[in-house]
């Protein structure tokens, strides 16, 4: 691949996660394990104490495309009528850098055979992006162009979430804003280009028993943005007693390929009875998917062993 192809990329991937308005947030493949990330009242919905470590490499064998990292820590309290949450998400896109770390509570009241759940989210979010990088390349010494930004910047940004969510050991649902305030996120304070736009969540999925300890589990998460296509992930996946599962993923919202964004493999197990090990792969449709090798994701959680009657309460993986 060319250096002008390159620069191309690279300009495309700033203008498709700065621009104005539209989808800023960073997407997971394995949503249905990060639903921390996404809707705060998930905070205490784990039988017990778990902590998730994810690292996703989107488009690989593009210098600069997006990379993220994600630790989150989740525990039910007073019998799972509180729960309390944090997540760290780290995420860099070029010479770009983004870090948020956002605390969770949630309230959760037993309904039929399950909890419904509100919660609220509170974070501090940096944006950060390096002039200084080494991978810019010009014609001529950028120091003598008064075009070119040569200091770095940064900026910080305070945010709130809400979410609602109900699940009992075979279905889920739930809603969420984690984002409510549309800040401004210019790096200059004489300018108004950039905000953070209300981004909202949809999810549910259910588990359809077809014989002993072997389950097929639809799950869907749509995501809306303001100017942005509505985007939805769709999967479903078999788990086989509950220590191994697998499946497929269909992301949708490509504005440029009316097939949609990707198609995702997915697959989990259990490494041991408290340690959770989740893989996706995405292929990609469209021209983008010529010029990398698609996009990977890793999860690993631990999830301190639980008493019988609240593992009763979730005994899936979601």
């Amino acid at each position: 691949m060319t250096m002008n192809r390159y620069i191309i990329i690279l300009c495309a991937i700033w203008s498709l996660c700065f621009s104005a308005e539209g989808q800023q947030e960073r997407q997971y493949s394995q949503f249905m394990y990060t639903k921390l990330a996404i809707n705060p009242a998930f905070a205490g919905n784990l039988p017990s104490f778990s902590l998730s470590g994810l690292y996703r490499n989107q488009w690989l064998g593009i210098p600069g495309a997006p990379v993220t990292q994600l630790i989150s820590a989740n525990i039910p309290l007073m019998d799972q009528r509180v729960g309390l949450g944090a997540n760290l998400i780290h995420s860099s896109i070029g010479i770009s850098d983004m870090w948020t770390l956002s605390g969770m509570y949630a309230y959760r009241l037993p309904v039929g055979e399950g909890f419904i759940s509100g919660g609220m989210e509170g974070s501090l979010r940096y944006y950060g992006v390096n002039y200084n990088d080494g991978r810019l390349i010009a014609d001529q010494d950028l120091s003598i162009d008064n075009a070119v930004v040569k200091e770095n910047v940064s900026k910080y940004v305070p945010n709130v979430g809400l979410g609602i969510y109900y699940s009992d050991p075979n279905f889920y649902i739930g809603l969420s804003a984690p984002r409510l305030i549309s800040s401004k996120i210019d790096f200059k304070d004489n300018l108004l280009v950039s905000r953070e736009v209300i981004h909202l969540y949809a999810m549910a999925g259910y588990s359809i028993p077809l014989r002993d300890e072997v389950f097929l589990t639809p799950q869907v998460l749509v995501k809306y943005a303001k100017n942005a296509p509505i985007s939805a992930d769709a999967n479903i996946m078999v788990d086989f007693a509950t220590k191994f599962n697998a499946g497929v993923s269909y992301r949708s919202g490509n504005i440029n390929n009316p097939i949609g964004e990707s198609i995702d493999l997915l697959l989990g197990f259990k490494i041991m009875p408290p340690v959770f090990l989740g893989l996706a792969y995405d292929i990609p449709f469209g021209e983008l998917g010529r010029y990398n090798k698609g996009s990977l994701e890793l999860m690993l959680r631990y999830m301190v062993p639980a008493d019988d009657k609240s593992d009763v309460q979730n005994p899936r993986f979601f």
